[in-house]
């Protein structure tokens, strides 16, 4: 969902997220391989390698939480379903924050004369709302975009459950998956070892272990938050 889309999580967020086991607010190397191992053996059944479609359905399995609580976070009135409105509000605030200009529309070259910082996710954006293919993405056909997501996941229903809603998320992300599959395939034999299915969270906590102890403190994880602390502190 644009807006609330899992991809605006921070990185440190997501670590911390699927990583801290035992919820102290730091994350162990050993907590997150323990982790990913255990992942890894559940969905290869104990094989030493991951098909794709065994990949896909761990990263299902991975953001079935996060999508419960999106579904959660836009079911405003809580009856447990989502309307057209409530599943629209989102992606129209993204529009908004996208045409930091006020033109009604959203450039998806890169080369827009009009472009402001907050513009990532805009190649996801474009890629399912430039429904003409013309390199830009009206107010209008966001919502024909939009509409027929949710006609496809409701049905003829007028509102969309829970279950829909999180099957439309794994579809939708489907094409994401592959890629990321691809990139993680490093020798390109269609298979994951361990080690490259773990590569890139092992790349993301060494770049957040700062002093290389093998734990990513709370200060690492929370930088900005460490920083207005302490700038408070002083000026207390």
């Amino acid at each position: 969902m644009q807006g609330l889309e899992r991809t605006s999580e921070r990185s440190a967020e997501r670590l911390q997220r699927q990583f801290d086991f035992n919820k102290d607010g730091r994350v162990t190397r050993a907590e997150m391989n323990s982790i990913l191992g255990a992942r890894f053996v559940a969905f290869t059944h104990h094989a030493p390698t991951m098909s794709l479609e065994q990949f896909i359905a761990a990263r299902a399995s991975e953001f079935r939480p996060a999508n419960e609580a999106m579904f959660h976070r836009l079911d405003w009135n809580g009856d447990g379903k989502l309307t057209l409105a409530e599943y629209a509000a989102p992606q129209h605030i993204r529009f908004v924050e996208l045409d930091r200009a006020g033109v009604g529309y959203v450039f998806c070259g890169i080369a827009d004369p009009l472009a402001r910082n907050g513009r990532a996710g805009l190649a996801g954006f474009c890629r399912e709302n430039d429904l003409d293919m013309d390199g830009r993405v009206t107010r209008a056909e966001l919502d024909q975009a939009i509409s027929k997501r949710f006609a496809a996941s409701a049905g003829r229903s007028q509102s969309m459950v829970l279950a829909q809603f999180i099957t439309s998320e794994e579809q939708r992300y489907l094409p994401v998956n592959v890629r990321v599959f691809r990139r993680l395939d490093v020798d390109g034999d269609g298979l994951l070892t361990i080690r490259e299915y773990a590569a890139a969270e092992t790349v993301l906590f060494a770049k957040l272990d700062k002093n290389g102890n093998g734990v990513v403190e709370p200060n690492e994880l929370h930088p900005h938050q460490t920083r207005v602390a302490r700038n408070e502190r002083l000026a207390y």
